[in-house]
């Protein structure tokens, strides 16, 4: 969501990475959401930080090698904002309807308050909120 947009003083409350300078930075997202909420597994254009500031979430990781097992979708495909989609339901997945899933492999770990996870560009990521949380992530 554009809360920072919205709530322009809550933008003053967080400071950006040193490592960014230079960069040409996206505008800030806030995710705010009650524990379960899901992102489906996708890929973004842009290097991206997901900064967790409040509760816990599950992230899963896809490398652009597994991109064959994922049944991918390329989002915008004239725009400079292509991403891509995958249908598979990551945690429950039809395998007689995605076969090929089954072989993809990925690596996983649970954000915590304070916690930063950096993910490259096009790479696949999944996110579940495992108790209320609020996250803030930077594109660039």
């Amino acid at each position: 969501h554009h809360l920072f947009h919205q709530i322009p003083e809550l933008q003053r409350l967080i400071a950006i990475p040193r490592f960014t300078i230079g960069r040409t930075l996206s505008p800030l997202n806030a995710w705010l959401g009650t524990c379960g909420t899901v992102t489906s597994l996708h890929s973004d254009p842009g290097d991206n930080l997901l900064c967790q500031v409040a509760g816990y979430k599950y992230v899963r990781l896809y490398s652009l090698e597994q991109t064959k097992f994922l049944y991918a979708r390329t989002m915008l495909e004239k725009s400079t904002n292509v991403f891509g989609t995958s249908p598979v339901r990551v945690e429950a997945p039809d395998l007689e309807k995605y076969p090929e899933f089954a072989q993809a492999t990925y690596m996983e770990a649970v954000l915590a308050p304070g916690d930063m996870l950096f993910i490259p560009k096009r790479h696949w990521h999944y996110v579940r909120s495992l108790t209320t949380s609020f996250s803030v992530n930077i594109w660039f």
